[in-house]
């Protein structure tokens, strides 16, 4: 998705007012003009910082989070938000543009399961399905009572290479478009509270479930980091004081974690 031209390209869905369609184009410019700062002028992005902070407001004035139509529009201005808020790692983060950042990635995750990510990969899933009562496997899926190892085999057989015409398919290359995002954005917000010497268990296992989503649609050998990395963070997370993993993540790692070093 072009930074540049991002303002121009996303085109509002909704029949919202025109005083709210007002405030996204001028959100819109904001976020451009971060992108640019972050990019060719990172000394100066301290200087924008309240114009950042602005944007968040009328997004949230306008609760442009709410609305699933708006799934590109949303993703690109996240996008720019969060590498504001991250464009010092050395410095740790902005918390309060990261954690509204947060907070809107888990909205268009959990909230709306008709958003096109979440359409895309329940077409996936029902592609997979389709092909698993064949008699064929769900490649890359590791959530199944299997060893890891028959796995890899099971997935060698079934895709036959990391070219696999399926794995290759628009509707893997649009889910992987719609997942980066997060898995980038939860990548970020680890480094930042390692840098500041305090994690949450709650990031470390909304990092963990990122990369599991990933996988599930990235091809051979790409899966197997991605599956590798969520169990690191699930071990980090189960190690937290005071903080329990959900029932399905703890399977998870009882399950898989002996696989990974």
């Amino acid at each position: 998705m072009s930074r540049q031209s991002g303002s121009s390209k996303h085109k509002s869905k909704s029949g919202g007012s025109s005083d709210n369609e007002g405030l996204v184009e001028q959100v819109k410019n904001i976020v451009t003009l971060l992108y640019e700062v972050v990019s060719s002028r990172p000394h100066e992005c301290e200087n924008y910082i309240p114009s950042a902070r602005s944007a968040i407001a009328a997004l949230d004035q306008i609760h442009f989070f709410r609305d699933p139509q708006r799934f590109a529009e949303q993703v690109w201005i996240l996008q720019g938000l969060q590498e504001f808020g991250f464009y010092d790692a050395d410095a740790g983060c902005i918390r309060d543009i990261t954690e509204f950042c947060q907070a809107s990635w888990l909205r268009i995750l959990r909230n709306f399961p008709d958003n096109r990510s979440q359409s895309t990969l329940a077409q996936i899933h029902q592609e997979e399905g389709d092909t698993s009562s064949q008699g064929s496997s769900q490649a890359g899926n590791l959530n199944r009572d299997e060893d890891f190892a028959q796995l890899s085999q099971d997935t060698d057989d079934d895709l036959g290479s990391p070219s696999d015409p399926r794995r290759q398919g628009p509707l893997y290359v649009e889910a992987r478009g719609n997942l980066q995002p997060a898995v980038d954005f939860y990548e970020r917000a680890v480094r930042a509270a390692d840098a500041q010497g305090y994690i949450a268990g709650n990031i470390l296992s909304s990092a963990a479930e990122a990369q599991m989503s990933l996988g599930n649609v990235t091809t051979p050998p790409g899966d197997e980091r991605l599956f590798s990395q969520a169990i690191r963070y699930l071990r980090r997370a189960e190690a937290v004081p005071g903080y329990t993993l959900s029932v399905y993540m703890q399977q998870y790692l009882n399950d898989y974690g002996r696989y990974v070093n």
